[in-house]
């Protein structure tokens, strides 16, 4: 069985990632396990109240409260930002690929797609090698934006990889994607007709992204 791993963006959870990717797995059958892990970090309901409001997003009551929302790194105001906590979560990671590995590939929703080039960007620099899997899918993300990580990028990554941006994201978040696809060397694109949201709306889209992983062997 091969095992795949996925992660959450900011102030989600590994069951809301879930019921996203759910026909994924059903598309996909007994031959592949997706795995939820969960960020490490809670974020605070006023950090998480103050994010809806700060990008206009209409996020229902019940997803927001003590135990609901948690994140990768908390990200600070400096220009360029420091990731606080992000040790924490790789370390996290680390034990989860140690324990549930081998691992074939890392799906990473928002926040969770910056960790998964993160991890394309160390399992290729890293003499440890604590990160191993063969492919990536990227979707609504964007290369790390703290300093210490931007040097592991300066040459394309050897990985195949499916960045996944919907046509109705912001010209910010479409540039973004533009970034971290140009830092693979063979990043392959799928657009579907939405916003800042994994395509549940469009199974479509669903089943390209399990053909993709079929694809991968």
């Amino acid at each position: 069985m091969k095992k795949i791993i996925c992660l959450h963006g900011y102030a989600m959870n590994r069951d809301w990632l879930q019921s996203w990717l759910n026909l994924i797995q059903q598309r996909l059958g007994t031959s592949y396990q997706l795995l939820y892990p969960q960020g490490p970090i809670e974020c605070p309901v006023e950090a998480v109240r103050a994010m809806t409001t700060r990008f206009n997003m209409m996020l229902p009551d019940e997803r927001i409260g003590k135990g609901k929302n948690w994140c990768w790194y908390r990200a600070d105001e400096q220009k360029p930002p420091h990731y606080h906590q992000i040790e924490t979560a790789l370390d996290y990671l680390a034990d989860y690929f140690s324990q549930h590995g081998p691992i074939d590939g890392v799906i990473g929703w928002s926040q969770g797609a910056v960790i998964t080039a993160l991890l394309s960007a160390l399992k290729q620099k890293e003499s440890a090698h604590r990160f191993g899997f063969n492919w990536a899918i990227l979707c609504g993300g964007f290369l790390p934006g703290d300093s210490r990580y931007r040097p592991l990028f300066e040459l394309p990554l050897k990985l195949p990889t499916l960045h996944v941006t919907g046509t109705q994201e912001s010209d910010f978040m479409k540039k973004q994607a533009d970034k971290m696809a140009a830092a693979f060397n063979s990043a392959e694109r799928l657009n579907p007709p939405c916003g800042h949201i994994m395509p549940v709306k469009h199974p479509q889209y669903l089943d390209k992204i399990s053909d993709w992983v079929v694809s991968q062997g």
